[in-house]
């Protein structure tokens, strides 16, 4: 029987490489705190897995944004709003073989043969692994 993957997510680790390409789980907490680290703000994303087959990486609407620029941006196209939230990626996903699949948008070939764009999704029904990231139930 497949995960139960729809609702809101937060992301509670993000899978780094280091320099001599080790992988390493790094806290949201520990990137928040880190100086080095860019981007903080996608870190501090939403991931809501629709009943409809969507997979929606959401953020708050930034401190220093007005809601002006928040209903242009959205007016534009280039983002969409959802419950609270900005809406800035999207993924399809499905259910195949009792398994958790999304969309990643890879295309082309290896060694000949065609690559699927579709990735398994892992994990509990309290905890997935999409992407680099670990998520945990919001």
């Amino acid at each position: 029987m497949a995960i139960n993957v729809v609702g809101r997510w937060k992301i509670k680790e993000v899978l780094f490489m280091d320099p001599d390409l080790n992988q390493t789980w790094r806290s949201v907490e520990d990137l928040l705190a880190d100086e080095s680290v860019d981007d903080k703000d996608l870190y501090m994303s939403k991931v809501m897995f629709t009943e409809g087959g969507e997979i929606l990486m959401m953020l708050e609407k930034p401190d220093d944004m007005s809601q002006e620029e928040v209903d242009e941006l959205i007016a534009s196209g280039e983002m969409e709003a959802y419950e609270d939230y900005i809406v800035y990626e999207r993924f399809p996903w499905k259910v195949e073989d009792d398994k958790i699949m999304f969309d990643s948008g890879t295309k082309g070939e290896i060694l000949g043969m065609e690559v699927s764009p579709w990735v398994e999704i892992k994990g509990t029904d309290d905890e997935v692994f999409f992407m680099t990231y670990k998520l945990v139930r919001d």
